[in-house]
């Protein structure tokens, strides 16, 4: 089996996001290389190490359209320069 560059990404901070951390272990222990984006709050706590990557994207807005519309472009513009085979969302909100 080829191993799989995967990106997860949720709206929310990563810190709290079990349901995410699961997904994304179990994605590392079926042999796939996973990345993880969330987004940064200003009271967010330092990131734990985990079996796969994480990385936060500093917004400035912090709800509503305005932070949806933002999160997606840094989004955007961040999976234009990363190389990956699929990417994963679990929330409708962050399709």
């Amino acid at each position: 089996m080829v191993k799989k560059r995967i990106v997860a990404a949720v709206t929310n901070d990563l810190t709290y996001d079990r349901r995410m951390i699961r997904i994304c272990n179990s994605l590392v222990e079926a042999g796939h290389a996973v990345l993880l984006i969330g987004r940064k709050l200003p009271e967010s706590q330092e990131l734990t190490h985990q079996t796969f990557e994480q990385k936060r994207l500093n917004c400035i807005f912090r709800k509503g359209m305005l932070f949806y519309a933002e999160y997606n472009l840094r989004l955007f513009f961040f999976l234009l320069t990363y190389d990956f085979d699929i990417a994963n969302s679990t929330d409708a909100d962050t399709l």
